[in-house]
């Protein structure tokens, strides 16, 4: 008996459970397009904090560390007698977390800027902890209301709702930043730039208090508590015995450390030298976003066809050339910062061809521990280089590094950038190294 039997629905009963996660799912993704975390880090620069670099580095780490749950999740889905009530109430204090954020920011409400700045970093981590912590429960929940048969189309589905919710919310966005802009000019009406900021925060945690009423409405999960409500300790070891998915593994520390070393130049240099306005850089994200949408599907019977590493293999360079565009973006050619969002389009190969791979080299019975190994892992690798590389970031400024004896002069920005290049190209000698089991050609 599958889990969805055991619930004892009626088809229509079930139906009506996956038109509400799909409700669900597009009312989150738009509250999540409205907060995104680009416009929390334009939130923390205008604050004028030092150390601005660790605390942005901080902000884009603040999934990852939240991630490191994902160890734990086995046990933590084994332990959760009623999920509904666990879910709605995680996903609820998550958004009542995220409206305080923008009160960090209020001029005077904390004692400086730099104390606003480390409200800001606590409080966007609290409410990605508590997300996590709702999104651990939701699939579980899931889990038992969609059978297994049609969970996948489920999932698919689900995510084209959630894309749309975000494109259109981002969007909005953009065209809610340009009107301000407009309206509010930052040379003459400073004090204004942060309302600016905090008006889309502030919907996009109701659109997310709103994407509950669905799940309030869809039915609870089983109340009975499973018999192993823990993962034995020897399946959680044991994807760190196994050889193949620890070259794999090797693999996706090397990619993960290096892609996030430069995320704090990445994010500032816009806003603080090519002084690119928040609405434009949603415009990007979205255009990003579709063309990756668009790709995904070609990709995926490519990696079916010919094998994930040669789709990882031909991806990973695209995606680190996106640091050229900006070492060749400056204020009087700012152009060139759209073609690194063109490069990441590329990220729709490694997206699609990562996963899969892992999945190949995880044993059915300890799939879970393997995939969690993984992230968990990774994960921490791109925080660990995010909030280091946003130290080195601050630690550089003001300086100056020559190259060819002295015939070029690189400053803080364009050696991160030219570091992050290197590093992330040279990923494809240890994606050599990793070992592919039979291809499928279903």
């Amino acid at each position: 008996m599958t889990p969805a039997e055991g619930l004892r629905l009626t088809v229509s009963q079930r139906r009506r459970a996956r038109r509400l996660g799909y409700w669900n799912g597009g009312l989150w993704a738009a509250g999540n397009g409205l907060a995104s975390s680009m416009l929390v880090i334009y939130l923390a620069i205008e604050l004028g904090a030092p150390g601005i670099g660790l605390g942005v580095s901080l902000i884009k780490a603040a999934p990852q560390l939240a991630g490191l749950l994902r160890l734990a999740a086995p046990a933590l889905i084994g332990r959760l007698a009623r999920r509904k009530p666990f879910c709605i109430g995680s996903y609820l204090a998550s958004a009542v977390v995220l409206l305080g954020l923008p009160l960090a920011a209020v001029p005077g409400w904390l004692p400086t800027a730099w104390v606003a700045l480390g409200g800001i970093v606590l409080l966007w981590c609290s409410y990605h902890l508590l997300e996590y912590l709702g999104t651990v429960a939701l699939w579980s929940w899931l889990a038992e209301l969609v059978p297994v048969r049609i969970r996948g189309r489920f999932i698919g589905r689900r995510e084209r709702w959630m894309v749309a919710g975000q494109a259109a919310a981002m969007l909005a966005a953009a065209l809610w930043g340009y009107l301000w802009n407009r309206a509010w000019p930052k040379d003459a009406y400073p004090d204004k730039v942060l309302t600016g900021y905090a008006i889309p925060a502030v919907l996009g945690a109701c659109f997310m208090i709103v994407a509950l009423v669905p799940l309030a409405a869809m039915p609870g999960s089983r109340t009975v508590r499973p018999a192993r409500a823990a993962a034995p300790l020897s399946a959680i070891f044991a994807p760190f015995l196994d050889g193949r998915f620890l070259r794999l593994l090797v693999f996706g520390c090397w990619f993960s450390f290096f892609n996030g070393l430069a995320q704090s130049a990445q994010e500032i240099y816009p806003r603080q030298v090519l002084k690119v306005e928040l609405s434009v850089f949603l415009v990007l994200m979205t255009a990003m976003r579709l063309g990756q949408l668009g790709i995904s599907p070609w990709l995926g019977r490519l990696a079916d066809r010919w094998g994930n590493r040669p789709v990882i293999f031909v991806s990973l360079p695209v995606v680190a050339a996106s640091s050229l565009f900006f070492l060749a973006a400056s204020p009087a050619q700012p152009g060139w910062y759209a073609g690194a969002w063109a490069a990441w389009i590329a990220y729709a190969g490694i997206n699609v061809a990562l996963p899969n791979l892992l999945l190949k080299l995880s044993p059915g019975q300890t799939r879970a521990a393997y995939v969690a190994a993984y992230y968990a892992v990774t994960g921490l690798c791109v925080a660990a280089s995010m909030i280091g590389g946003g130290a080195l970031f601050d630690l550089l400024r003001d300086r100056t590094f020559p190259l060819f004896g002295g015939s070029l002069l690189l400053d803080h920005y364009q050696l991160l950038f030219l570091v992050s290049w290197l590093t992330r190209t040279m990923g494809v000698v240890l994606l050599l190294w990793v070992v592919e089991p039979g291809k499928s050609r279903e």
